[in-house]
């Protein structure tokens, strides 16, 4: 794999599987990421089975918990029989089981004692409200509980060519560049080894950022550098204008959705050149197994 894919993979995420967005909106995934979760949709299709989905995403998110929407219809199969065909094949995953509230205490139950006993899911078997605006503390919880924030405090986004930063050091001129990724309390950037000159904990200020179109100017600290192959790593600290760490309150809200923004992409181009290249595999199987029963 690319450098840009081992870093898009690391860290822990969390994939919501087939879930109902009406009771879960996938605006909460944005305000998850400010709480350190790194969260995700993934929707049924008609072209690859959600069984294949899942041996994709857990052979490249290795660190990864899955939520399965249990009330969502799928072809060809049942959620308990899915589930815990994946639960056989993969023992130490993490998943979990949301479901829309029952409207009956044994049927909760029912649930419960089959996916969390017989099947033996480890990250809970969840009833979400019929009132959206009660799950989102709900799920919160949830990831909370699971420990999906896993060992990173803020989730960074991989950054392209649409993501570039300027300013002007003192006796060094006009300093510009890519941005190697972002979060909305640091970021980092690769210069060539001499071409800036900054003290530990060093404040530059008024650097002009350009983030998938939003444009926005901050202060920051030099909060490390290190050697890498194509030169020194920098990663700064963002800083408010009264001098506390972050983001000032209107450049956080506009950075956040930019940020989960590059984050869904990243994520999703990669699993989608999977999923077809696993949906073409299975045409081509299905071809052959065609011709040879004319055959």
């Amino acid at each position: 794999m690319s450098n840009i894919v081992d870093e898009i993979i690391k860290g822990r995420k969390t994939f919501f599987i087939a879930p109902d967005r009406t009771l879960f909106p996938q605006s909460y995934l944005e305000e998850y990421l400010t709480l350190g979760y790194e969260c995700y949709f993934i929707d049924t299709d008609i072209f690859l089975p959600i069984e294949v989905k899942v041996d994709i995403i857990l052979s490249v998110f290795k660190d990864s918990i899955l939520f399965f929407n249990i009330d969502a219809p799928i072809q060809g199969n049942t959620w308990n029989h899915l589930i815990k065909g994946m639960q056989d094949k993969y023992p130490n995953a993490l998943f979990g089981v949301l479901y829309a509230k029952r409207q009956s205490v044994s049927e909760r139950q029912a649930l419960e004692r089959q996916y969390l006993y017989s099947i033996g899911i480890q990250c809970g078997c969840i009833q979400i409200e019929y009132q959206k605006k009660n799950n989102f503390q709900l799920i919160e919880q949830v990831l909370y509980a699971n420990q999906a924030m896993g060992r990173r405090k803020n989730v960074r986004a991989v950054c392209s060519n649409s993501c570039s930063f300027q300013f002007t050091a003192e006796g060094q001129g006009v300093i510009q560049s890519r941005l190697t990724d972002i979060s909305i309390s640091h970021f980092s950037f690769v210069l060539p080894e001499g071409q800036l000159e900054l003290a530990d904990y060093e404040k530059v200020s008024d650097i002009a950022f350009t983030i998938h179109g939003l444009r926005f100017r901050s202060d920051a600290v030099l909060y490390m550098t290190r050697p890498v192959e194509t030169g020194i790593l920098f990663v700064f600290a963002f800083q408010t204008k009264s001098g506390q760490s972050g983001l000032d309150p209107v450049n956080k809200q506009l950075l956040i959705p930019k940020v989960y923004e590059i984050m869904v992409e990243n994520c999703t181009e990669l699993l989608n050149k999977l999923f077809t290249s696993a949906t073409r595999k299975r045409d081509n199987s299905d071809s052959i197994t065609d011709l040879q029963s004319v055959d």
